[in-house]
């Protein structure tokens, strides 16, 4: 899923019905290509934590993909950097999926 524009209180909440219907009941992997997303404030972070919370629960968790500098130093202060797989870009971040191993 690719986000774009600003992720803040004013759409969070549609982010977080989006990605919840995404990732349904049997997904434990989800990708997020952050590379158009200029904007995140701390309510947009909440519902990423949210979502990685509920995939951890199912032995999965979210990969970000092209983080902008701003973002990724953002990430990179609060310790968020470690929450999440987190890929240079999109082609880089289905690689490290794909080597993943799949559940047993």
């Amino acid at each position: 899923m690719a986000l774009h524009g600003a992720l803040d209180y004013t759409n969070a909440d549609r982010l977080r019905e989006e990605l919840t219907a995404a990732v349904g009941e049997g997904h434990r992997e989800l990708l997020l290509d952050l590379s158009a997303l200029s904007f995140c404030d701390s309510t947009g972070i909440r519902i990423l934590l949210s979502v990685r919370k509920l995939l951890q629960e199912r032995d999965g968790g979210v990969t970000l993909a092209g983080m902008n500098p701003r973002l990724a130093r953002i990430f990179r202060t609060t310790g968020l950097i470690h929450a999440f797989t987190v890929e240079p870009d999109l082609t880089e971040a289905v690689g490290s999926l794909n080597a993943r191993p799949g559940p047993e």
